[in-house]
């Protein structure tokens, strides 16, 4: 009893703490969306989408220094998998306009180009500095395109979005506050998490597509809960779709810089037996993304259950004996 009082304290702190800290960011990503002029989608494709993705980097980062590829490849595919099937889907159950419409040209094409970047470099088993590197030098390059858009007038501005009040203070507070907490919160989740799986049993694939993956996705989710419930549509749909491109190629990134993945061959094995197996189911979540916006102009109820119920299915999948 007393072993699981530490973590389960954890988990109720966690949770507080991602709850509070997604309604200070998404609200100051709204308020700077109002204050500059800019498209909410734009908040959420980059401040946004940054500070909910701040915990995949932690738990990457310090898996793949622990010498785990497969745990630090397996909170990405699977965070990719959760945000898509359990944030968009409990989001689009709140506010369906989510899923209602297609999604730009632009947000598709990096969402899919993310991903073949990373298994580009990660398909031998082995990823170089070199490679982590590229993958954070297309991520710069991706933000660079959001800004020359934004600049240019073809990402349309807020004024008449009658969800962005005028911001009292400066949103920045609320940005680098909120960023703070989910990432603290998503650390005590994670180590709650961490601990009552090891003592389930669970292998550390497991733990990384479960455990980590939705401990290190629940601030976007905490965001977009936060920001459905105040009919924030673009800037949850663009927390979802930058969040997985900054996984794919920031995280991964950002982890292979500091200490190159594969280096032994039982890692590299890990690495490539993980990228068999989780990569097409990442690839599919993807695909029904972009589909399921598609079909329709009403349905988003019905739409996000799909999401949902196959994320479901997923972690039953995994967790079955």
């Amino acid at each position: 009893m007393l072993p699981m009082l530490m973590p389960a304290l954890a988990l109720v702190a966690g949770f507080w703490l991602l709850a509070r800290g997604a309604g200070w960011l998404v609200d100051g990503g709204a308020a700077l969306a109002a204050r500059m002029g800019i498209s909410p989608l734009m908040v959420g494709l980059t401040v946004v989408a940054w500070g909910t993705s701040l915990p995949e980097v932690v738990v990457s980062t310090l898996a793949a220094w622990q010498g785990q590829p497969a745990s630090s490849l397996g909170n990405v595919l699977g965070s990719n998998i959760a945000n898509i099937g359990l944030v968009l889907g409990v989001s689009a159950m709140i506010l369906p306009v989510i899923l209602v419409g297609r999604l730009a040209t632009r947000e598709v094409l990096w969402l899919f180009g993310s991903l073949g970047g990373l298994w580009a470099v990660c398909w031998d088993g082995n990823v170089t500095r070199a490679e982590a590197v590229l993958l954070l030098a297309a991520f710069g390059f991706q933000n660079l395109w959001l800004l020359r858009g934004m600049r240019a007038g073809e990402i349309s501005p807020t004024a008449a979005d009658p969800h962005l009040d005028p911001p009292r203070s400066s949103p920045w507070v609320g940005i680098v506050t909120g960023s703070a907490a989910i990432a603290l919160g998503a650390w005590l989740v994670v180590y709650a998490g961490e601990r009552i799986g090891q003592r389930l049993g669970f292998s550390e694939a497991v733990i990384g597509l479960t455990i980590y993956a939705i401990g290190t996705s629940l601030p976007e989710l905490a965001a977009g809960v936060s920001s459905a419930l105040r009919g924030h549509k673009d800037i949850g749909l663009g927390n979802v779709v930058g969040s997985n491109v900054f996984n794919s190629l920031a995280v991964i990134g950002v982890a292979g810089a500091i200490r190159p993945f594969g280096a032994a061959p039982e890692e590299a094995r890990e690495l490539q037996v993980s990228l068999a197996r989780d990569f097409p189911i990442t690839l599919a979540f993807s695909f029904g993304l972009v589909l399921l916006a598609l079909v329709g102009r009403r349905g988003g109820r019905l739409k996000a259950a799909v999401l949902v119920l196959a994320y479901v299915a997923f972690i039953v999948s995994l967790v079955r004996p």
